[in-house]
């Protein structure tokens, strides 16, 4: 009864704060009666206490009034007797005292109607008596006559016993004292009966107030204490999986309702998630037993024997469908079974139709029959039986291919999550029954064509025996004839036997026929099992080379373009659209990257990868690897260590591919080492025909578990979320490859904590011959859809007899031969793809020449023999003539051999290029830049103007050095010694390029290139320094990458190549700068802490262009040391995701110094998960922005926090 009170009652469904509300406005009600009640009893005791004190002053009045009588008498007496001369005298002033106390009196009994009638007749008595008793003695004195004084006298004195003399008088005020008595006795009594009636509310008051008071703590400790402690007692409980409890309360209007059906929905949410828990994990355990299975009947059992205790089955049968077509239709045939008693009326084989399991398998769905008849089923234990309750039939279809049924037999009802386990687990075992089965089929294929080879061999053999016989018998049947040919009969008998052997050789023959027949079978069917395997090699090459066209002609696209708008030539783009084509430039690039290595990847895996062979130096390979990685070991505080020991001379090897696997090798050295050392050590074998190379470190080692893995694509030792080390996974796989293409392997030796060892074993190698005769061509690719509608049409041509004519481009590539004059720069673009090919002529065109086009192969011939252009752009993947036959046709020609070719095309064939005559290639998809580089190298050969480089170094010795590099370029060099005299010839303008050397006395080189970048002055530099650069100097000259390309610790030859570039490129326009619109930002100092060097140039440019100072920190403990040095920072932008110390850190770091306690820090990530803000703000943030940054609203953001500090 109490139950269904707290939970369905008017004072249950009130609100908390209600039932709290009414039980202390009960309390304060209580209280206030008690209040009003000892305030009108107070009242009333105040009125009872004035009338006694009113009736005691009437009775002092009295009392005053008497004894003035009593002293009138005796006056009057003394007067008359004494001196009546002053008798008069004295009677006037007695009498006035007399009536002055009647006067009070009277006005004292006012308020008391019983004692006025007292009053007002001892007043009339005393009028009375002035009148009737002391005129006659005053008139007597007057006389003078003794006689009349004495009759006066008796007359007075018997007067004044009268009623209407003294006696009267002092009778009434004696009656006027005694009620007066008799009120102040009433009144007493009336105010004693006042308190003790305030006694008794006082008590009654309080004794309600208390039961109010237990009322309200038990009705609080029954709707709301009670409940709560039983719904938390019921979550304590679904916690433990208990999944019984029954949520009391949910119909209540209050809060405990309103938990009670949260608890509900929680207590749903988790049966379901625990349920989906339990079918994934018997998912998981029964396809892990299956997996280990190779015959069916074993594979039942294991099935069974999963799956019947997961779902509380006490009996379990597996039937297998046997589709082999018997006289009476197919059939189930039972392979496996759970704690059956097979009975001697039920057969192990069933019909399909026939009984629940044939019914199941004909409907091909689930059968359910609950609750099932009794004794249809009785599950057998060892001490007793009983009754199955649910039986369960389940068919195994894959494909619409029935390969089973299963049928179980529960005690329960089954349940909604075994439900599911079935319905999920039916394809699971379909799938696997069908492998498994097929895996027996193909032993069994397998092993019957190894029974038959064998026959054939044995029946050969026979054969081969019967033949030898055979040549005997025929020989002694040859000497017997010579010896007996006296003797027909015995020639007969000889020639029956002949016969006899011939049938049995004819026999033996068809047998032997017969088995080779079979063995051609059987090589046929494994030929064309070689075949499919040669067309799934085939086409998987054809996949290589068609996904790596596809892939880099759009990106090539992208790349050109986005670059074109990031040039803004015409500028009508803002600095944000500029930034954003470069970004997306940028991006692209990087996916570019990422398709390469892909791409690298299934070469290697197609057997596509070129390999050139070429002798290599042991020695110079050990002294680059040490150069080039000397710098970043310095860095890192690490102990680089190479060594050359008892290694032979020479590998004859491709030298690029060994570079590219010992250069991965050791970045990862270095990469995964904290602190130590590492070593890399060349050796060779016992033989002396192998190459090792062992790269070794003390760095974070590799777990035993992920030693096989991490040569797989796409694998890494660490994927979390909050990893030091990036990457991508696929950095050892192509070395694995690789190192595989080179004839060797990579193996690895490692321990989590105590470092890796990686070994590069390859073969020394041998020299190549020399191959004579020229480069096969490249078979010629099928004509798509687009190339077709780009082609001109040559059959047409010819048929009109215009053959001997330049071919017409197709019309939606327009070019300029209408437009030719003589001595004009003429670029011929030979290119399949219009889109391509607009935008290759577009370029051209900007550069100021004029461009021809072509669609295919034989248009480009033509054009080219026609016009004879300054240079040609070649695709190689034409249709009709491919790029390989054009260039070898323009070769031969006398009159278009010098015609320079560059080739731009999506195969990787630079080296056949090379060997064609090529002056250079290009892998789609490319760049603006480097289409421009191209140009240049097909036009550099007509310039008329000297080229200028300044040579900037304070050594004469080196600037010497220079300029007798660069002699063979044939241009003009100018020598300055100082970063002001270089100035002052940047002043003078008309440069090409600039060499430059970082120490130079007075200003430095970075104080030089942020003069030139700051000046207008876009002149292209190259950094020619004697020592290598760090990372922060790198991040410092990054900065203005727009104005120069930074080389470090550059070779003599790769400082030529990288002047020859500049030299031979054609210039471009410098980019207008837009103006700075944020004036407010100018002069504020930034401190930007990213690790993705893109986002810092990127942002950094962006701020710069403001005139905001920008400092940078690549993680949270160089930022943390940047506000240290420089403490007049004034904002900071934060990622959060970094490595060494990621935001989050830093930011606590930056907000435990009071210093930095106001410093404004607004927080950037690109993860915009629900409760990043929070992490952000909560770890000290006072602003956070999601990543790809909204420049504008970054922008104002700044200012925001700026003006508020």
């Amino acid at each position: 009864m109490l139950e269904k009170l707290t939970e369905r009652s008017w004072f249950a469904d009130l609100k908390m704060q209600t039932k709290a509300g009414l039980i202390v406005g009960l309390l304060i009600a209580m209280f206030m009666l008690l209040l009003g009640a000892n305030w009108v009893t107070a009242r009333m005791a105040q009125q009872q206490e004035r009338r006694v004190e009113t009736i005691r002053q009437v009775s002092v009045l009295t009392a005053d009034a008497m004894r003035a009588f009593n002293r009138r008498q005796l006056e009057l007496l003394r007067s008359a007797l004494a001196d009546p001369r002053n008798l008069k005298a004295r009677l006037a002033a007695s009498t006035a005292l007399t009536n002055e106390k009647l006067a009070a009196l009277r006005a004292a009994v006012v308020a008391q109607p019983m004692l006025l009638p007292f009053a007002e007749r001892a007043g009339r008595i005393a009028g009375r008596w002035v009148d009737a008793v002391a005129a006659p003695v005053l008139a007597a004195s007057e006389s003078g006559d003794p006689a009349a004084m004495d009759a006066a006298l008796r007359v007075f004195l018997a007067a004044e016993s009268s009623e209407e003399g003294y006696r009267g008088i002092i009778g009434a005020l004696d009656e006027l004292s005694a009620a007066a008595s008799a009120e102040i006795v009433s009144a007493q009594a009336d105010l004693d009966r006042a308190d003790a009636i305030v006694g008794t509310i006082d008590i009654i008051a309080l004794v309600a107030t208390l039961c109010v008071a237990i009322a309200g703590v038990f009705l609080g400790a029954m709707f709301m204490a009670r409940p709560l402690r039983r719904l938390a007692e019921q979550m304590t409980r679904l916690a433990e999986n208990d999944r019984t409890i029954e949520v009391s309360y949910a119909e209540r209007k209050d809060e405990v309702g309103t938990l009670a059906r949260a608890l509900k929905v929680f207590k749903a949410t988790s049966i379901a998630a625990h349920d989906t828990d339990w079918v994934k994990s018997g998912l998981n355990n029964i396809a892990a037993r299956l997996q280990a299975q190779e015959d069916p009947r074993d594979f039942a059992d294991a099935l069974l024997t999963e799956l019947a205790p997961l779902l509380g089955a006490g009996v379990g049968v597996f039937y297998a469908h046997d589709e082999a077509a018997g006289p009476e239709g197919s059939a189930l045939e039972l392979v496996g079974s759970y704690a059956f008693s097979e009975r001697r009326h039920l057969s192990t084989r069933v019909r399909i139709g026939e009984g629940l399991v044939g019914q199941c398998a004909l409907e091909r769905k689930t059968i359910v029959l609950s609750p099932a008849p009794v004794d249809h089923l009785r599950i057998r234990t060892g001490t007793g039986e009983a009754s199955a309750h649910s039986i369960v039939a389940v068919p195994l279809v894959l494909k619409k291919r029935l390969l089973g049924v299963i049928e179980l037999a529960l005690l329960a009802p089954l349940e909604e999550r075994a439900h599911r386990l079935l319905n999920e687990v039916a394809p699971l075992v379909a799938l696997s029954l069908d492998n498994l089965v097929r895996a027996a089929r193909t032993r069994e294929l397998l092993e019957q064509s190894q029974k038959q080879a064998q026959e054939l061999r044995v029946a050969e053999e026979e054969l081969r025996t019967q033949q030898e016989e055979l040549r005997a018998t025929n020989e002694q049947l040859h000497e017997r004839s010579q010896r007996l040919a006296a003797s027909e009969e015995e020639l007969r008998v000889q020639a029956d036997e002949l016969q006899a052997s011939n049938d049995v050789l004819r026999r033996s023959s068809q047998e032997m026929t017969a088995q080779k027949d079979l063995l051609e079978a059987l090589n046929q069917q494994m030929e064309a099992r070689a075949g499919e395997l040669l067309r799934a090699n085939e086409y998987k090459s054809q996949f290589l080379a068609n996904m790596s066209h596809e892939l880099r002609t759009p990106l090539n696209s992208l790349l050109i373009l986005s670059q074109d708008l990031a040039e803004n030539r015409t500028g009508n783009l803002d600095a944000d659209q500029v930034e954003a084509a470069s970004i997306i430039h940028s991006s692209g690039s990087n996916l570019l990257r990422l398709i390469n290595d892909i791409l690298d990847l299934s070469k290697v895996e197609a057997g596509k990868m070129e390999v050139v062979h070429e002798p290599v130096k042991v020695a110079s390979v050990a002294q680059r690897l040490e150069r080039n990685f000397r710098r970043l070991a310095q860095e890192r505080k690490l102990r680089l260590a190479v060594s050359v020991t008892d290694a032979p001379e020479l590998v004859f090897t491709d030298p690029g591919k060994l570079d590219q696997i010992l250069t991965n090798l050791v970045g990862n050295a270095l990469k995964f080492t904290m602190q130590g050392r590492v070593s890399v050590t060349f050796s060779k074998d016992e033989a002396g025909k192998t190459l090792k190379v062992a790269v070794a470190d003390s760095g974070i080692g590799i777990p035993e578990d992920k030693l096989g893995a991490i040569f797989e694509a796409f694998e890494q030792v660490d994927a979390s979320t909050r990893r030091q080390f990036g990457g991508t996974g696929l950095g050892l796989a192509i070395t694995q490859r690789l190192a595989r293409l080179l004839g060797g392997s990579v193996t690895v030796e490692s321990a989590l904590g105590q470092g890796s060892t990686f070994t590069l074993e390859i073969p020394v190698g041998e020299p190549l011959p020399e191959e004579d005769g020229e480069a096969a061509p490249a078979p010629q690719p099928a004509m798509d859809a687009r190339q077709v509608a780009f082609d001109t049409s040559r059959q047409e041509r010819e048929a009109a007899g215009l053959s001997g004519l330049p071919p017409v481009p197709a019309v939606n590539v327009e070019d300029d031969r209408d437009r030719l004059t003589p001595g004009a720069t003429v670029i011929l673009v030979v290119e399949d793809d219009p889109v391509f090919a607009r935008t290759l002529v577009g370029l051209v065109r900007r550069k100021g020449y004029l461009a021809l086009a072509a669609g295919d192969g034989e248009s480009g011939l033509a054009l080219a023999r026609t016009y004879k252009p300054t240079g040609i752009l070649l695709d190689v993947m034409l249709p009709g003539l491919d790029g390989w036959t054009v260039i070898e046709r323009l070769k031969a020609d006398a009159a278009t051999r010098h015609i320079p070719v560059h080739f731009v095309s999506a195969l990787d064939e630079s080296r056949r290029g090379r060997d064609l005559g090529a002056v250079g290639f290009l892998t789609k998809p490319v760049s603006a830049d480097q289409l421009s580089e191209a140009l240049g190298l097909l036009t550099h050969y007509s310039a008329d103007r000297p080229r200028r480089v300044l040579v900037v170094d304070d050594d004469a010795a080196a600037r010497h050095a220079v300029r007798t590099l660069l002699a063979r370029e044939k241009a003009q060099i100018v020598e300055a010694d100082s970063a002001e005299a270089a100035l002052e010839v940047v002043a003078k303008g008309d440069l090409d390029c600039i060499v430059l050397d970082l120490g130079l006395p007075g200003m430095s080189g970075f104080e030089l290139i942020e003069r030139l970048a700051g000046g207008g002055k876009h002149v292209p530099v190259v950094v020619y320094s004697g020592r290598d650069l760090t990372t922060e100097e790198r991040m410092k000259l990054r900065a203005f990458t727009d104005a120069i390309v930074v080389k470090g610790a550059l070779s003599p030859e790769r400082l030529l190549d990288e002047v020859s570039l500049f030299l031979h490129s054609v210039q471009r326009e410098p980019e207008q700068l837009a103006a700075n619109p944020d004036g407010d930002l100018e002069g504020r100092k930034l401190l930007l802490v990213d690790d993705d060097m893109r986002n810092i140039y990127a942002l950094a440019k962006v701020l710069r262009a403001r005139g905001v100072n920008v400092v940078l920190a690549q993680d949270g403990a160089k930022a943390l040391a940047q506000l240290d040095e420089q403490p007049d920072i004034e904002i900071v932008l934060m990622d959060v995701m970094m490595p060494v110390m990621d935001g989050y850190e830093a930011m606590t770091q930056i907000r435990a110094q009071p210093r930095f306690a106001k410093l404004p820090v607004i927080a950037l990530t690109a993860k915009a998960m629900k409760d990043d803000r929070e992490k952000c703000l909560a770890a000290g943030a006072s602003d956070y922005l999601a990543k790809p940054v909204d420049v504008p609203k970054l922008l104002s953001m700044i200012r925001t926090w700026l003006a508020a500090r």
